[in-house]
């Protein structure tokens, strides 16, 4: 690294002095490794961390299942405010956790090395782990001749530019704050998702009606849909460019030239990985020939059956084992309940408005965390030195 001063290229008002070169063994005492015993049952009190339960996204603890360990639990396994743990090994080398109060009795396994942060502040070295500069640190620390891993003495090389206590209770602050809008956003996702999930079983089942009364009747889904295929190929569009959308299985792949579609359509993939898989797509836009478009009749309203569609199980009727299928000659004679098309349109509306309500939450979500990653790119808060 230059002798350049140790300024980051933004700061918080009222700060003013220069960074320091520091490293992980420097800011941190009682390193060590876990405890080797095996996860049984959550007992109801004790709670036992592994790296699968740290978040990939988040770097919670979120275990699935939780779980304790077996066997006589010492105390200095226990983690406490100030720990943060590192993954030593596998895929997973470098994953990062610190301790939160909230999860309580946690003891860490034996693929996990234990810190604890004392002449910094913790979350300021911890928000440093989610950056991009310590992901690359990690990548080469790890280089081994066969399974990937860093050890306690390795972690404690890591470097770290410090500023000011003070200055860094301000930037963990700032970052706490992002954090918890990001963890608000995502439970009211998680809220939406799960009313919707309500909606839907109980409006399908006739339970919840909207000032209605008259009997939904029964028909196939023949009756209410017809089906077209695509004539497009992909492989056949690569110099193909201009202004109307095209979907594949997982989602839109380009613009091109013309459209197949100048009215709303539902598709489903029909062949290959993701079939079965239902998307909803508006006019002049078009999807390529491993799905087919399903278009409803006169007197049927399309997003009502696009969410209809979405209770019906339509994996039973997938066949092939290579290349798995799904066709709507043998789909078509599902069973529906529909009720009068004012009805159709309401309920309709309603989970059209659930999933716009929910679009937009996670714009929010994707925000939030991009401007949480400039931030930190700009040196606000995060440095390291790998020189």
């Amino acid at each position: 690294m230059s002798e350049e001063k140790l300024v980051p290229k933004l700061r918080f008002s009222g700060f003013t002095d220069e960074w320091k070169k520091s490293n992980l063994g420097n800011i941190s005492s009682n390193e060590m490794y876990g405890m080797n015993s095996a996860a049984k049952d959550y007992d109801g009190f004790n709670k036992y961390i592994r790296i699968t339960d740290i978040s990939e996204t988040s770097n919670k603890f979120i275990p699935n299942p939780l779980t304790s360990p077996d066997g006589y639990l010492e105390d200095k396994y226990k983690l406490k405010k100030g720990d943060i743990v590192f993954a030593r090994t596998g895929a997973s080398t470098g994953k990062t956790y610190l301790y939160d109060d909230n999860d309580r009795n946690l003891y860490f396994a034996g693929f996990l090395i234990k810190f604890h942060i004392d002449n910094a502040n913790p979350k300021f070295i911890f928000y440093n782990t989610l950056k991009e500069e310590y992901l690359n640190w990690v990548s080469i620390m790890s280089v081994r001749s066969g399974q990937p891993g860093i050890n306690s003495n390795e972690y404690k090389k890591l470097p770290i530019i410090l500023p000011s206590l003070d200055e860094q209770n301000e930037i963990s602050n700032f970052l706490t704050s992002i954090d918890k809008k990001i963890d608000l956003l995502e439970r009211k996702h998680q809220f939406y998702q799960e009313f919707k999930k309500y909606l839907m079983q109980q409006i399908f089942t006739q339970k919840l009606r909207f000032n209605f009364t008259d009997d939904w009747k029964q028909y196939k889904l023949k009756d209410v849909l017809t089906v077209k295929s695509s004539s497009i190929s992909i492989n056949q569009l690569e110099e193909n460019t201009g202004d109307y959308p095209l979907y594949g299985a997982s989602g839109f792949l380009k613009n091109i030239d013309f459209c197949e579609m100048d009215v709303d359509y539902i598709s489903i993939v029909k062949d290959g990985s993701g079939v079965g898989n239902l998307s909803f797509h508006e006019k002049n836009s078009s999807i390529v020939n491993t799905s087919q478009y399903l278009l409803p009749k006169k007197n049927f309203n399309i997003n009502f059956l696009y969410y209809l569609l979405q209770t019906i199980n339509l994996m039973k009727y997938v066949n092939g084992s290579s290349i798995p299928h799904i066709y709507f000659k043998d789909y078509c004679i599902e069973k529906i309940n529909i009720p009068s098309l004012d009805e159709q349109e309401k309920i309709g509306k309603l989970f059209v408005d659930v999933d716009i309500t929910m679009e937009n939450l996670n714009k929010n979500i994707n925000a939030t965390q991009e401007f949480k990653k400039r931030f930190t790119s700009t040196n606000v808060c995060l440095n390291f030195i790998y020189g």
